[in-house]
């Protein structure tokens, strides 16, 4: 919503991962070098770990977009929650293969023959499983009986694992001993120094395509810096806040009241203390449920109305519904998360949510008391059952504190088209 006063052409900080934003810090350089180092010289096992909101992800996409697709063929695996002969589906499905037959040993002799097929061809397979810190004791172990898998002269499948730090304490695990053994490529991803998140937010600006004009005090930078502890998701959620608070202002210089504006906005308003940047901004950018939690967490803090209310107190507008194109589906149960007096805000909520992948739209009810309100709905379910896990979770990790399960009427249309607020 600020892009337009500052000329930029993006937004600058946002929290899903994306190579075209790719700053190389010292640490992230040197772990693409290692990683593409590992992978042309042939090595079995790599390994790159490091804190939540380090880089990770990033720097996998950004290695899949150097190597040479008509050299090296990739499968990428993000969910390791998995049984050996899911996994084993899941690397042939994105190595382009069906999977024929459903035991591990036919999934397997399907994986050798084609691994067997690009080394005829001249070419390398490399495996790599995001999030591996989930991966069980069990599951690295049959990982390490795939690299097994090799001719008189190399290996024919290379596999690297990226995680959190506590995949480490799975592989110092005794009964890891031969897997750790083979690793041949392990390095840690480190936070940002105060120099490098400089350079960072710089960097981002640039590429969004800011041309000089806004500036950042050395004293706002070192509150950045301090909140965040130089991880660059922390950075990101910290900076596009304060972007809005100077949008808000008609500012172009960041001054440390802006930055301490934007931790208020993130925490519901109230003033930051000397624990606040160390513990709930820590929270709202981690969260315990991934990036849903975290986008409704912050949406909801920031603009979360005071009343919830029942089914039997609100009614569904009708001059609402008739401007809306789309039909509900027969699912009748949705998670309320906040509610707005003004339209376009709601309008904008939706449609910022929807921008991040997740499914949501909103509902005009009218209050006997406080007249007419938009709900901002998550979700769509046949069950209570299903609508309430959801409320529950967001309700646990305490950043969507108001999470109620609300019946939707059936004739009830979702909202597909809204424009932003005029602020």
């Amino acid at each position: 919503m600020y892009e337009r006063y500052f000329g930029l052409k993006e937004k600058p900080f946002r929290l899903t991962p994306d190579p075209h934003f790719l700053f190389l810090s010292e640490k992230h350089a040197e772990a693409l070098d290692h990683l593409y180092y590992g992978i042309t010289q042939g090595e079995g096992f790599m390994v790159i770990s490091g804190d939540v909101g380090t880089g990770k992800t990033t720097i996998i996409r950004s290695l899949l977009e150097r190597l040479d697709e008509h050299k090296i063929q990739t499968a990428v695996v993000l969910n390791p929650l998995l049984e050996i002969e899911d996994l084993l589906k899941a690397i042939l499905e994105d190595f382009g293969l069906s999977p024929k037959g459903g035991s591990k040993k036919e999934l397997a002799d399907q994986l050798n023959h084609f691994l067997l097929f690009l080394n005829q061809e001249g070419k390398k397979a490399v495996v790599i499983i995001d999030e591996s810190q989930n991966l069980t004791p069990d599951l690295l172990e049959e990982l390490r009986s795939l690299s097994n898998l090799e001719t008189d002269q190399e290996k024919l499948l290379q596999i690297v694992l990226v995680g959190q730090l506590e995949l480490w304490n799975k592989l110092n695990s005794p009964l890891l001993r031969q897997l750790k053994q083979r690793i041949s490529v392990n390095y840690r991803l480190e936070p940002l120094s105060l120099k490098e998140m400089k350079g960072y937010i710089s960097h981002r600006l640039t590429i969004a395509g800011l041309r000089g004009q806004m500036r950042f005090s050395f004293m706002a930078l070192r509150l950045i810096y301090k909140v965040s502890r130089g991880i660059p998701r922390l950075i990101n959620l910290l900076c596009d806040r304060t972007l809005l608070v100077l949008y808000i202002e008609q500012n172009m210089q960041v001054k440390t009241a802006h930055v301490r504006k934007a931790l208020e906005s993130l925490r519901g308003g109230k003033r930051p203390s000397s624990v606040f940047g160390e513990k709930f901004f820590r929270r709202l950018a981690y969260g315990g449920g991934g990036s849903l939690v975290i986008l409704l967490g912050i949406l909801n803090l920031l603009w979360l109305s005071p009343r919830n209310n029942t089914p039997s107190e609100a009614t569904v507008i009708a001059e609402e519904v008739s401007k809306t194109q789309g039909i509900v589906s027969s699912s009748s149960y949705s998670v309320q998360i906040s509610s707005f007096k003004k339209k376009n805000l709601a309008d904008w909520m939706v449609e910022k949510i929807r921008q991040e992948g997740l499914e949501a739209f909103e509902m005009a009810v009218h209050l006997p008391e406080t007249g007419t309100w938009y709900r901002i709905m998550v979700g769509q379910y046949e069950t209570r059952e299903d609508a309430q896990n959801l409320a529950n979770r967001l309700r646990e990790n305490g950043l969507s504190p108001y999470s109620v399960v609300t019946t939707i009427p059936q004739k009830a249309q979702i909202k597909t088209e809204s424009q932003g607020p005029k602020l």
